[in-house]
């Protein structure tokens, strides 16, 4: 039953198609090093007082459905504004909000102001981002 109790590290975006390093720390939950029998890839972004709009995702697709989470640190979830790109339309997001990314829609994010956790959950075989990644 141990293996299915999964250490969570920090690491760079930088690994990823069509990703760089990206603001603040990227947790990751579950991927292809950790749960390699898995199905799920998750990460979580924790990012601090945010004033620039920045943008570290090319535009790109997955094979498989996704979603993505923004929840701001005030007690109501409020707090972090970011900008979600689907298909060819960027759409100002405000948390608390949860965004679902259609299998092989093109998409992307960029932050744009506050604080908050950013996750992103990427159904894909053996847990491999980059596997389902185009």
């Amino acid at each position: 039953m141990e293996e299915l109790i999964l250490n969570v590290v920090a690491r760079s975006a930088d690994e990823l198609l069509k990703h760089k390093k990206g603001p603040g720390t990227r947790y990751v939950f579950s991927d292809h090093n950790n749960n390699p029998d898995g199905n799920i890839y998750v990460i979580v972004r924790k990012v601090e007082n945010l004033d620039n709009p920045e943008s570290h995702i090319e535009p790109h697709a997955h094979e498989y459905e996704s979603l993505f989470i923004f929840k701001g640190n005030n007690p109501d979830m409020t707090g972090l504004e970011v900008e979600v790109l689907l298909g060819d339309h960027w759409c100002k997001i405000e948390s608390p909000k949860s965004v679902r990314i259609p299998p092989k829609l093109t998409h992307s994010c960029r932050f744009i102001r506050g604080s908050g956790e950013y996750w992103n959950i990427v159904l894909t075989p053996g847990a491999e981002y980059n596997r389902s990644t185009y």
